[in-house]
C-alpha cells in the first residue's frame, strides 16, 4: 500500500515522557515545568566570551520563553561587557538546539504567538548587532528555532558527526520560520537554495551543510569549542552576500531573476500542496517581502504569517499528529507485557518486502539473517538491502560511514541456519493462507519455544494463521508497509491467544526499527485494510455507476489523497487487491468482491506491472509510435466495457463520499474493539494510508464536522 508521511517527510522519536525529535527539527515537549539555563561567561584573558545553553530538563535544549528570556540576557549581557568575541554553545554533548516547544503553539491565541515571534526577532537581531564576532559552534541538531538562533550569528563551526543535523523545518507542521529564518538564510545562502530548504523541510547533514553554506568549516567533535573560539579571533564580522556565487546573488537581489524565482517555486508548492498547506505561501510572502523591502518588513510579515497560522486548522492537526507520533512508541507498550531485547532477527521470504524489512532493522543496528528457497534468492535479497542502504547514505539519510555495518549486519541462507538465535522471526511470504501455515510450521520445528514468530500479512487473521501452531500465543500480526525503507507505519496485530509479552516484543521492535507501531485487534483486514477497502468499495460502487475511473482518482488527489483507489490497485497490482477485497469482503454481510475487479483478473490485467489494469501504461515503443499521444498513461476502456456500464463525469462529491466510507468504517473499528484509540486510529490512517494529513486523521475530521457514530455498513 501506498501512504504519506506529514509534509517534508521524515521521522520523529519519543523519549522517556518527553516528546522530542533529535532528528525532527521543530521540538515537543510534553514533560514539567521547564527550567531553562542560559549561561553567560564572561570575557576570557584573549577576550573571548561564551553563552551556554543547557535547557536542564529537556536533552535537546528545546526553545521555551524561559530560555528566551534567558538568552536575551545573556546576549544584553555581551553587549554591556563588550568582549572581543562570542561563542554560543551548548553544553550537552552532541546537542545544539532542537528547535521550539511547540506547547508554545498548542493553546496559545495569535496575538500571543505573534508577540512570540518579533520577541525572538527582537533577541537574535541582538545577537546579530552584536559589535563582537559571534560564531555558533554546532554539536548536533540545528534545527528550526535553533537553526535561526545560529543563522544569527556571524559564523558557524560545526561537528563532523553523524549528530548534526541542521535546517529549517517549520514547514512540516504548517508554520514558518518565524525568528528571522525566512530572512537570514536568503541572505546567507542564495535565493534558490534558500527556498529549497525551508520549502522542503529539509535537514543537511554536517557535510551536506558545508556544502550548502549553512556552516563555514567542519572540525572533529573533540575540537568543536577550541575551533570556534579560534576562528572568532581571527575572524571579522559577516556581511552575508546573497550566495557563494554570482548566478545565487544575481537570483537574490536582481528583481526580474528573484521574481522569476519565486514563481516558479509558488507553482511547485501548487502542484505539491493543491492548495490545502498554506505555510509554504506564507514563507514565500515573507521571503519576497524581506528581499523587496527590507528586512524589518519582511520580519512583520513572518511575525504576522506565524500568528495566523499557528491559530489555524491546518498547523493544529498537523501538530496533533507529530505530538501522537512522538508519544506513540511509549503509549503503544500500554497493557502489555514486556518486551524482549532484540539482537538477532530473522527474515523468511527475501522478496522486496522482506528485503525492506531486513535493511530497516540492520540500520537499527540489529542482526539479520535472511531466508528463501535457495541461496540466489537470498543473494539477491541481500543486494536489494545493501543497495537501499548506499541510496540513503548518499541522500544523507545515514551516516556514510556507517553504511558498510549496516550492510555487514545482513546475511542469510536456503535453510533456517543461524534462526535459533533470533528473539523473533518475520515471515514475509506470499500472501496465502496455506503457504504461511506450512512456514509457522517449519519455523517452531527450528525455533526456541520462545522467539516470536511475527507474520507480515495486510489481510489474512492471524489466529487462522497460527492456527494449528504448538505455541500459537508467540504468533502475533506485523504488518509492515511498502516500501518499508519509507513507510513509518507497523500495524500491530494482536491474536486473542497471543502472548502480552510477544506483543510487547514486537510493538518494541518496531520502534526500534524506527517505525511508529499501533497496536490492533485480530479479524479480516484489521484496521488499515478494512478503512482503505472500505474506501475502494466506494469507487467501485461509483464505477457501477458509470464514473470514468481517471475523474474518480482526480477528485480524490485534489481532495488531498496521495492517489486515488483506482490508481492503488494498479501500483500494488489487480490480483493483490482482489485478494485483498476478497479477505475484506467477509466484513460485510453478503459482501462480494466486485465484479469488475474479478473479470480484470481474469483477463491477465495485472495493473502497472504488465502495463493494463484500470490504466494502460505505455512502453517505450508505444509512445514511440504515438499510440497513447505523449501521455504517461490513459483510462483502460475495457474496464466499463467489463462492468457493463457507459463512462459518464464522476459525481461532483466524489472525494467526500469516498471519505466519509473510509471515516465510517474507522469508526466502526473502534466500535467493535479493533482500534484501542481514536489517537492510534488517526496516526495509522495518516502514516499508513495517506488519509490527508492537514485534516488530522480519520476521528479528528469527524470530529471536526460532527460525525459521532459510523453509518451502517452496506
Amino acid at each position: 500500500m501506498s501512504g504519506q508521511v506529514l509534509p517534508g517527510g521524515g521521522t520523529t522519536d519519543g523519549v522517556n515522557g518527553r516528546a522530542s525529535t533529535p532528528g525532527g527539527g521543530v521540538t515537543a515537549f510534553a514533560g514539567g515545568a521547564a527550567r531553562p539555563s542560559v549561561r553567560y561567561v564572561a570575557a576570557d584573558e584573549r577576550g573571548v566570551a561564551r553563552i551556554v545553553i543547557d535547557r536542564e530538563d529537556d536533552r535537546v535544549n528545546a526553545i521555551d520563553e524561559r530560555m528566551m528570556e534567558g538568552l536575551a540576557a545573556a546576549v544584553a549581557a555581551a553587549k554591556a561587557d563588550r568582549p572581543r568575541a562570542v561563542v554560543l554553545l551548548s553544553a550537552k554533548p552532541d546537542q545544539f538546539i532542537g528547535g521550539a516547544d511547540l506547547n508554545l503553539v498548542r493553546s496559545a491565541s495569535e496575538t500571543d504567538i505573534r508577540t512570540a515571534s518579533e520577541t525572538i526577532q527582537r533577541i537574535l537581531a541582538d545577537l546579530a548587532g552584536l559589535p563582537a564576532v559571534s560564531v555558533a559552534a554546532i554539536g548536533g541538531a540545528a534545527l528550526g528555532g535553533g537553526c535561526e538562533v545560529a543563522l544569527a550569528c556571524d559564523w558557524r563551526i560545526a561537528a563532523d558527526a553523524p549528530a548534526v543535523r541542521i535546517g529549517q523545518v517549520e514547514i512540516r507542521v504548517g508554520l514558518l520560520p518565524a525568528g528571522g529564518g525566512t530572512q537570514r538564510l536568503p541572505r546567507l545562502v542564495g535565493l534558490p537554495r534558500a527556498l529549497d530548504l525551508i520549502l522542503s523541510s529539509r535537514q543537511l547533514g554536517a557535510r551536506r551543510a558545508l556544502h550548502a553554506g549553512l556552516v563555514d568549516e567542519l572540525v572533529h567533535p573533540a575540537s568543536l569549542e577550541r575551533a570556534a573560539v579560534d576562528r572568532a579571533l581571527r575572524a571579522g564580522k559577516r556581511e552575508v552576500r546573497g550566495g557563494r556565487t554570482l548566478v545565487e546573488r544575481a537570483v537574490t537581489w536582481l528583481p526580474p531573476l528573484r521574481a522569476y524565482a519565486l514563481r516558479r517555486a509558488r507553482a511547485q508548492v501548487a502542484r505539491e500542496t493543491r492548495g490545502h498547506y498554506p505555510a509554504p505561501y506564507r514563507a514565500l510572502e515573507a521571503i519576497a517581502t524581506g528581499l523587496a523591502k527590507g528586512m524589518p518588513e519582511g520580519q512583520a510579515a513572518e511575525a504576522r504569517a506565524f500568528g495566523e497560522l499557528a491559530a489555524g486548522d491546518v498547523a493544529r492537526n498537523l501538530i496533533h499528529l507529530l505530538f501522537l507520533t512522538l508519544g506513540q512508541r511509549r503509549a503503544a507498550l500500554r497493557g502489555l507485557g514486556t518486551p524482549r531485547e532484540v539482537r538477532r532477527l530473522g527474515v523468511v521470504g527475501a522478496g522486496f518486502m522482506g528485503a525492506g524489512i531486513a535493511q530497516s532493522a540492520a540500520v537499527a543496528g540489529i542482526a539479520v539473517r535472511l531466508r528463501d528457497v535457495d541461496a540466489a534468492a537470498v543473494a539477491r535479497g541481500i543486494a536489494s538491502a545493501a543497495r537501499l542502504t548506499r541510496d540513503a547514505a548518499q541522500k544523507g539519510i545515514i551516516d556514510r560511514r556507517e553504511a558498510p555495518r549496516v550492510i555487514a549486519r545482513l546475511s542469510g541462507g536456503g535453510d533456517l541456519a543461524g534462526f535459533a538465535r533470533a528473539q523473533v522471526v518475520v515471515e514475509a511470504v506470499f500472501e496465502d493462507l496455506a503457504v504461511k501455515r506450512r512456514v509457522i510450521a517449519e519455523l517452531e520445528a527450528a525455533l526456541p519455544a520462545d522467539t516470536v514468530i511475527a507474520t507480515n500479512t495486510s489481510a489474512l487473521p492471524i489466529a487462522e494463521i497460527a492456527a494449528g501452531a504448538r505455541h500459537p500465543e508467540r504468533v502475533v500480526g506485523m504488518h509492515f508497509f511498502s516500501p518499508v525503507h519509507r513507510m513509518p507505519l507497523v500495524e500491530v496485530v494482536r491474536p486473542p491467544g497471543a502472548s502480552p509479552d510477544a506483543v510487547a516484543t514486537v510493538v518494541a521492535l518496531a520502534s526500534a526499527m524506527g517505525k511508529t507501531p499501533i497496536v490492533v485487534g485480530d479479524g479480516p483486514g484489521f484496521y488499515t485494510t478494512r478503512v482503505i477497502s472500505a474506501l475502494s468499495a466506494a469507487a467501485f460502487a461509483l464505477l457501477a455507476e458509470g464514473a470514468r475511473v481517471d475523474e474518480v482518482d482526480a477528485a480524490m488527489t485534489a481532495f488531498g489523497w496521495p492517489v486515488g483507489p483506482f490508481t492503488l490497485a494498479d501500483e500494488v497490482g489487480l490480483a493483490v487487491a482482489l485478494h485483498a477485497g476478497e479477505t475484506a469482503a467477509r466484513l460485510r454481510p453478503g459482501g462480494a468482491v466486485p465484479r469488475v475487479l474479478a473479470a480484470m483478473v481474469a483477463e491477465g490485467m495485472q495493473g502497472k506491472r504488465n502495463g493494463r489494469g484500470f490504466y494502460l501504461y505505455p512502453r517505450e515503443g508505444d509512445r514511440a509510435r504515438g499510440r497513447y499521444g505523449t501521455s504517461r498513461r490513459v483510462a483502460n476502456p475495457r474496464v466499463h466495457e467489463l462492468a457493463g456500464v457507459e463512462a459518464r463525469p464522476a459525481p461532483v462529491d466524489t472525494a467526500e463520499r469516498l471519505t466519509r466510507a473510509f471515516v465510517d468504517e474507522a469508526l466502526r473499528c473502534l466500535e467493535q474493539g479493533i482500534l484501542r484509540s481514536a489517537d492510534e486510529g488517526d496516526l495509522g490512517a495518516v502514516l499508513g494510508l495517506g488519509f490527508p494529513p492537514f485534516l488530522g486523521g480519520p476521528f479528528r475530521y469527524a470530529a471536526a464536522r460532527g460525525i459521532a457514530r459510523s453509518t451502517p455498513a452496506a
